[in-house]
């Protein structure tokens, strides 16, 4: 067997055991929420909620549904035109921007929203308001991206009654 027939193959084996979902989710880190107040602009002027992942660096749950729910999710599109998605990590050391454009620590945000529990993710409209039911921890990865599309869209419907 010739090298490049050897590499071919090899190639073919990679991509097999390689799953797409992987693919997506290695090139779509989730942004990371350095400045609130702007993302509350961007909520604000599209009409959408922000979707707040809160989590530690050493929590492996947070690893599991950043891997595997959030990053496939947000590089196949899910959270276009239906909420913004950022993340902060309990453990970040630089302060950040709050909604009321003030600098907050993160641990200052996760006491703030009650969220020291991670991972939790809070739906917040565009002054930093929950306006959907949080999901605090992981009971079923199964349906984990279900009960996250119903609270977006309990969101989006809070956000679309206040404009009205």
């Amino acid at each position: 067997m010739t090298a490049s027939t050897r590499i071919r193959y090899a190639l073919i084996f990679l991509l097999v055991v390689i799953s797409p979902q992987s693919l997506l989710a290695a090139g779509s880190d989730i942004p990371a929420a350095d400045n609130l107040a702007e993302v509350g602009r961007s909520s604000q002027e599209q009409g959408i909620p922000a979707v707040v992942f809160v989590s530690r660096d050493t929590c492996p749950y947070c690893r599991t549904l950043r891997d595997t729910i959030l990053k496939p999710m947000f590089a196949a599109g899910k959270f276009e035109q239906r909420a913004i998605l950022v993340e902060i990590s309990l453990d970040r050391v630089e302060p950040l921007t709050g909604f009321e454009n003030q600098r907050i620590t993160a641990a200052a945000f996760g006491q703030l929203y009650k969220s020291e529990i991670t991972p939790t993710l809070l739906f917040l409209d565009s002054e930093g308001r929950e306006i959907a039911k949080r999901i605090v921890g992981i009971s079923n990865l199964e349906f984990y991206s279900f009960y996250l599309q119903k609270s977006i869209d309990e969101a989006l419907r809070s956000i679309r009654s206040d404009s009205l």
